[in-house]
């Protein structure tokens, strides 16, 4: 891809891969993340243009870096782990066994 055209189509399709008809309990967790990456930054472009700049510029970067975790399932729960919720700030589920407070 060079550097004049935008990331946005080809996350939409990205988008459309990772959560083409799936059942939603289907048991694969990483798809379902996938969904969740793809799915808020396209639509940071989408719902809130001033932060396309920065949404192309994580599609890039998102796109690169699981083309390298891709196929190593600890490096891809790494990825996910760090898209979702260090980078995108989704909310760390709580462990079972723990109380809020712990």
């Amino acid at each position: 891809m060079d550097s004049d055209t935008s990331p946005y189509e080809p996350a939409l399709e990205i988008l459309g891969l990772v959560s083409g008809g799936l059942p939603v309990d289907d048991g694969d967790e990483g798809l379902h993340s996938l969904a969740l990456i793809w799915g808020e930054l396209t639509d940071r472009v989408e719902l809130r243009p001033e932060e396309t700049e920065q949404a192309e510029a994580y599609m890039l970067t998102a796109a690169r870096e699981w083309l390298t975790a891709q196929g190593d399932p600890e490096a891809e729960a790494r990825y996910l782990d760090r898209w979702l919720h260090d980078i995108l700030d989704y909310k760390r589920p709580i462990p079972h066994g723990r109380s809020k407070r712990s």
